[in-house]
């Protein structure tokens, strides 16, 4: 298992690079139509003062900038085109993530943009890899365009990265680290916030296309058109599709594909701007089975005791897939998003904020399983749905040395989660299924927030805020109403009858930054932050019988530190919008509920634990010229349980290191632009470093002391975009 682990990445590395060498062509129609500028993609000569529609429309774009993030008192990052474009046309989130400081990427053997992957920032993860020891799977808040994409309540599955697989239409991605301000936290920030912002609706028209093709079967396309600005209206719409097979040998090619298509039109008046924006993703992919390290007797290629050679890693190969009647289990993935901003000067210095979304999502897991017998639910049907409804308001008031903001959100979401095991041989099917469970989730996620940016001297600014939240559970054990026919001997996975709960806390912040010179700053930020317990903590999935005990049940409680350097220098020698960002951060997390399916046993077992997080992130980039970009980033973490307490008591563990959170990450890269004749050539390298890592051990239920070894990623990719189409 640890040498699959360890192989993959470079397999997929080689992959990529091999993809994007075959995928490098791309068409643009030019952007600047109405003046004499030269534009090629991001080639643009004109310099012309923006008018105050342009200025209003350019406000919307929610991309941070250096200059933002240099004058934040908070740690924040933000990926550009350079970085993005970085790790290859055919990747997807999770891949573009890895660029940021302090960000781990962690997959199960899918390839690009249509797997899921397991994001970490900073040891606090979003995703899910199919690897048990995670101390806080769902701690970081996943954003398009600014409205949440998470799951309020769900344990597994809270979001997965699939769900924005075509980068092309991503035009820069947001990081947060840490719970953050106020009016920038969400219920899972408790470890950071990630904002993917789309391409945006801009003042001159425009039209791209582009195509992506390569081994295993990849094939894809993308798209954008762009309709200018007219009577203060702008608007946008993009999109593509991709699919691939599986690297992995034999006769199931276990064939994948995503599609994701955005739009988005925004209206400038002189008050203000009004924005209305819709997103829909769908993903399907096979996720590839676990191969025994040494042989299995009665294992083989073909099934239980057939007349095939023995399935292993020793036997059947490193890359070897059983046929898809023998084992194959297919994930959808599935989203539909609809959403309005307002922003309106109710005079010169109040501005309201209005912010309302509705989404949809679904996912689908369909495993069969006859690669051994003697289990009567071998396979399942698992498809649970949620409907989300969202509204944030705040005003923003400014005052000559105060920047007030204050409002409050309101989220509403019902989860529902029918689940069938069954086994199609011993006569029972995904209607008559031998063990299932329906639970039905309602939750309303309640905060209200006061934020002020006191800046009382130049070059010092002081954001002190408290928010207060309030999460409202309640869960109903819906399964023999979704499931009225069933064989004798049937068994509810989920054993509560119904529960509810209400956590209401507090979460003071404070964030102080000083620059005693214009182009260097210090600053230093203390939050706290609270999180509702996932559905498994209220009684969902729950087939050991008992009660649930609602007065020792806790939040989530994240107390963060950071402290660190800012350097922003427009031009000096060589240095041009150069950056150097250092920062050190200690987060105690505390009151976890770690859920871990313990294979011996066949049951899921759930630790307690409080856990310390701190480490270095430091980042650097820089444009000596307009035809070069450098960056670089390194990321020392050590995350270490304070104590770990297996379900039932046990042994308690002090100072186990948290399993799968590398003590470094590193990733560089370096980026050439040249314009010839019409065409933009864009040749890019870039290297990343992910060090060793603790693994977790399934039959114990406990962090083990055993590495993974580290690996490295190369990629390099040569860009071509031309207008000589037109």
């Amino acid at each position: 298992m640890n040498k699959r682990n360890r192989i993959n990445p470079l397999v997929f590395a080689m992959y990529t690079a091999g993809l994007c060498t075959l995928s490098t062509l791309t068409l643009a129609y030019g952007a600047n139509l109405g003046n004499q500028s030269v534009s090629v993609g991001e080639v643009n000569a004109s310099a012309s003062t923006l008018s105050e529609s342009a200025k209003a429309l350019a406000s919307t774009d929610g991309k941070l900038t250096k200059k933002k993030i240099f004058k934040s008192t908070q740690s924040q990052a933000v990926l550009g085109k350079h970085e993005i474009q970085g790790v290859g046309p055919a990747a997807g989130a999770a891949q573009a993530l890895s660029m940021a400081p302090g960000v781990a990427v962690r997959g199960y053997g899918g390839i690009s943009s249509t797997a899921r992957y397991e994001i970490a920032v900073r040891g606090v993860k979003v995703g899910w890899s199919s690897v048990n020891g995670d101390v806080e799977r769902n701690g970081l808040t996943v954003l398009f365009d600014g409205i949440p994409m998470n799951n309020l309540i769900s344990h597994n599955g809270g979001w997965d990265s699939n769900e924005i697989p075509i980068l092309q239409m991503v035009h820069g991605i947001n990081v947060t680290y840490g719970p953050g301000n106020p009016a920038g936290r969400w219920f899972d920030s408790i470890g950071g916030t990630i904002n993917f912002v789309p391409l945006q609706p801009s003042t001159k028209p425009s039209a791209e296309i582009g195509t992506t093709f390569g081994s295993n079967g990849t094939l894809g396309y993308n798209f954008d058109l762009k309709t200018g600005m007219y009577d203060g209206w702008s608007a946008v719409l993009a999109g593509g599709y991709t699919k691939n097979n599986t690297f992995r040998t034999g006769t199931f090619k276990a064939p994948s594909q995503s599609f994701a298509y955005f739009g988005k039109a925004v209206k400038t008046f002189k008050g203000g701007t009004f924005s209305l924006g819709g997103y829909v993703d769908s993903s399907r992919e096979f996720r590839p089975n676990f191969i025994p390290i040494t042989p299995i007797q009665g294992i083989t290629t073909q099934g239980l005791n057939a007349n095939a050679p023995l399935y292993s890693q020793q036997t059947s190969g490193f890359y070897s897939s059983l046929p898809e009647s023998i084992w194959f289990k297919q994930l959808k993935v599935q989203d539909y998003m609809l959403y309005s901003k307002l922003n309106l000067h109710l005079s010169k210095d109040v501005v309201l904020h209005e912010l309302a979304w509705y989404r949809h999502g679904h996912r689908v897991h369909y495993r069969i399983n006859n690669y051994v017998s003697g289990n009567s639910a071998n396979s399942e049907f698992y498809n649970p749905d949620s409907e989300t409804y969202g509204d944030k308001l705040y005003f923003s008031w400014q005052l000559p040395m105060n920047l007030i903001k204050a409002g409050g959100s309101w989220i509403h979401q019902q989860y529902t989660t029918p689940y069938a095991g069954y086994n199609t041989l011993l006569g029972t099917s995904p209607s008559f299924p031998i063990q299932y469970n329906s639970d039905v989730l309602y939750n309303n996620y309640l905060t209200g927030f006061v934020q002020d940016t006191i800046t009382p001297l130049t070059g010092l600014k002081i954001t002190p805020g408290i928010a207060a939240v309030q999460y409202q559970t309640q869960l109903y054990n819906n399964g023999s109403q979704a499931f009225p026919n069933l064989p004798a001997g049937a068994q509810n996975q989920t054993l509560i009858n119904s529960t509810s709960d209400t956590i209401s806390r507090l979460e003071p912040s404070i964030g102080v930054r000083f620059a005693p010179v214009k182009w260097g700053s210090v600053y230093a930020h203390y939050a706290l932050s609270y999180q509702n317990p996932t559905d498994n903590n209220f009684g969902a999935y729950n087939s050991n019988g008992g009660t649930i005990d609602l007065n020792s049940l806790k939040p989530v409680k994240s107390t963060d530190y950071e402290v660190g350097a800012k350097f922003l220098v427009h031009n000096w020698m060589f240095l041009h919008d150069f950056t150097f960002n250092v920062n050190y951060y200690h987060d105690r997390l505390a009151n976890e509920t770690i859920a871990t399916y313990l294979s011996n046993i066949a049951q899921t077992k759930f630790a307690a634990a409080n856990a310390v997080l701190n480490g270095v992130n430091i980042a650097i980039a820089d444009n000596p010229s307009w035809n070069w970009h450098l960056f670089a980033n390194f990321a020392f973490n050590h995350s270490y349980y304070s104590s770990y307490i297996p379900q039932g008591g046990g042994t308690t563990l002090y100072g186990a290191n948290v399993s799968y959170s590398p003590y470094l990450t590193m990733s560089a890269g370096i980026n050439y632009r040249y314009y010839y004749h019409g065409f933009l050539f864009s040749p890019q390298f870039v290297d990343q470093y992910t060090s060793s890592q603790y693994l977790f051990n399934n039959v114990t239920g406990a962090p083990s002391h055993q590495k993974q070894p580290g690996y490295n990623v190369s990629n390099l990719s040569l860009g071509i975009k031309t207008t000589r189409l037109r």
